[in-house]
């Protein structure tokens, strides 16, 4: 009768710390120099690497700065732009509600920048009132008057 590996099982299951595999989670990040990724959509900004295991397979590990206080690590605003898996499509996102969409035909942005578009509309959210003030105002009536009561601060701005 053959035993069950617990170790080997559990390894599985739980991959190791800091590390993913490259292939079936590559749609969730954006290269920015050879062999560095970025987490798309990510409250901080971190760094990937790409490596190989002695078998081949590709997977990209976390690279940490040890100098980094906690307060850098805190998100800086409450709006996410999440691209979908073709990177054709975003949808703007406010404390886990979904606010709108953005499709590329209608936008300019392709696949392969699809992450410049979102790093520019988060930034842009985050730190331009003004901004925001005129993507509520764009919005349906109906839609922005549910946001109001759900978002008391976001009546505030508009």
């Amino acid at each position: 009768m053959e035993t069950l590996d617990w170790t080997k099982l559990a390894k599985d299951i739980t991959p190791e710390t800091g590390r993913v595999p490259y292939e079936p989670n590559k749609h969730l990040f954006r290269k920015v120099a050879f062999d560095v990724f970025q987490l798309n959509n990510a409250p901080v900004k971190s760094l990937w690497i790409l490596e190989e295991d002695e078998d081949g397979t590709q997977f990209l590990a976390a690279q940490y700065n040890e100098e980094q206080s906690e307060e850098s690590l805190e998100a800086k605003s409450h709006w996410l732009a999440l691209a979908d898996r073709e990177g054709k499509n975003v949808t703007l996102v406010y404390k886990d509600v979904p606010i709108q969409r953005f499709a590329s035909s209608e936008y300019g942005f392709s696949p392969e920048d699809v992450h410049i578009f979102q790093d520019a509309l988060t930034q842009k959210l985050a730190k331009e009132e003004e901004f925001v003030v005129r993507l509520l105002e764009e919005l349906p009536t109906e839609k922005a008057e549910v946001l109001a009561q759900q978002f008391p601060e976001l009546k505030k701005k508009s």
